[in-house]
C-alpha cells in the first residue's frame, strides 16, 4: 500500500509491551475483514481502514500503527489528525520511558492527543500513581484515558453525570473530532428545545449530540448575559447571541466545553447548556423565533 493512498488516520503508538495492534483492534475488532495493509517505506506502519459511521456524519479513515520511533514518510506524517499513545503505568519509570517519546510524537501536527494505560492506581505499590499521569497529560498536552479504571459502584450510583472510559472513550474522541474528509448527513430539523435536544442534532451511535448536552443538566435561572459569556470564553471568544461560530468550531471544542463547565454549580450548568444548545442551533442556520426554549422560572 503506497501512503499517499491514505489522506485522513489516527496513529496508535506504544511506550510498552503491548502492540499497537491490539487497541486498534479493540476498536474495530479482529475479523477478517480488518486485515491491515503495510506501509514499507523507510517504516513498518500497518493501516486498518476505519469506517466512521455516526449519526451526524460518516468518514473513511485509517486507524495506523507503527511499532517503533522510526520516521514516517512525509505524506503519512501530514494525514495524522491523532495520536493515541499507549505507555505501561505498571512500571515506576513508566512517564520516563513516555517523555523519551514526546519528540518524535511531537513532529505530527495532531488535534486529538490521547494517553492510554490499563490503569492508574491512587496509591499503586509499583507503578505511576494516577495523580502523577494525569499532571503529566495536562502539561504535554493529552488526555489520560484507561482501559480497566476502577470502579466504586455506590460513587457512581449517585451521580448525574458518569464520564466515559475505556475504549468506549477513545472511540468518542476520535468521533467528536471534525475529520477534514467526514461527509455530513442530511439533517432532520427540530421544530422546538426539545426536538433539538432529542431528534436534529446527534453525533454517533452510541454518544450522541443530545446526550452529550443533556450530560450538562438543562434548565434556567441565572442572567443570560453572564451564562453567554462564559459559554463564548469557553468557546474562545465567539459571539453567540450573534450565531458567528461555526458548527465544525462549536462540535470540535464540545468536548473541552463539558469539562470546564463541570466544574460549574447545577444552576449554571443549567443555563450554559441551554446556550450551547441555541449556538448549535444558529450554527446550522436557525433561527430563534423557530425554536421554542422553555421559559425561565
Amino acid at each position: 500500500m503506497n501512503p499517499s493512498s491514505i489522506s485522513q488516520s489516527a496513529l496508535f503508538v506504544s511506550s510498552a509491551s503491548k502492540h499497537p495492534d491490539e487497541i486498534i483492534k479493540l476498536i474495530i475488532g479482529d475479523g477478517i475483514c480488518n486485515t491491515p495493509y503495510h506501509i514499507e517505506d523507510g517504516v513498518s506502519i500497518a493501516a486498518y481502514p476505519w469506517h466512521v459511521n455516526t449519526k451526524y456524519y460518516v468518514a473513511d479513515i485509517h486507524l495506523c500503527s507503527m511499532a517503533g520511533k522510526g520516521l514516517a514518510p512525509q505524506h503519512f506524517a501530514s494525514t495524522v489528525q491523532a495520536i493515541v499513545f499507549y505507555f505501561d503505568s505498571n512500571q515506576s519509570n513508566g512517564l520516563e520511558t513516555a517523555e523519551g517519546w514526546l519528540p518524535f510524537l511531537n513532529e505530527y501536527d495532531a488535534e486529538v492527543k490521547i494517553m492510554l494505560c490499563n490503569r492508574c492506581h491512587e496509591k499503586p505499590v509499583d507503578g505511576i500513581t494516577k495523580l502523577s499521569a494525569q499532571e503529566w497529560c495536562v502539561k504535554k498536552g493529552f488526555e489520560l484515558v484507561e482501559l480497566d479504571p476502577e470502579v466504586d459502584d455506590e460513587w457512581e450510583a449517585e451521580q448525574d453525570f458518569v464520564e466515559t472510559t475505556g475504549i468506549k472513550r477513545v472511540i468518542q474522541a476520535l468521533h467528536a473530532h471534525v475529520w477534514p474528509v467526514l461527509t455530513m448527513k442530511d439533517r432532520k430539523e427540530p421544530t422546538s428545545f426539545n426536538g433539538l435536544l432529542h431528534g436534529g442534532l446527534t453525533c454517533s451511535d452510541d454518544n450522541n449530540l443530545s446526550e452529550e448536552l443533556e450530560d450538562l443538566h438543562l434548565g434556567t435561572g441565572l442572567d443570560q448575559a453572564n451564562i453567554e459569556g462564559k459559554i463564548e470564553e469557553l468557546f474562545g471568544g465567539g459571539d453567540l447571541s450573534e450565531g458567528d461560530m461555526d458548527f465544525s468550531t462549536l462540535f470540535g471544542q464540545l468536548q473541552e466545553m463539558k469539562e470546564r463547565v463541570s466544574s460549574l454549580s447545577n444552576d449554571q450548568r443549567k443555563a450554559c447548556a441551554e446556550q450551547v444548545v441555541l449556538a448549535f442551533w444558529k450554527a446550522i442556520g436557525g433561527d430563534n423565533e423557530e425554536i421554542d426554549m422553555p421559559e425561565d422560572g
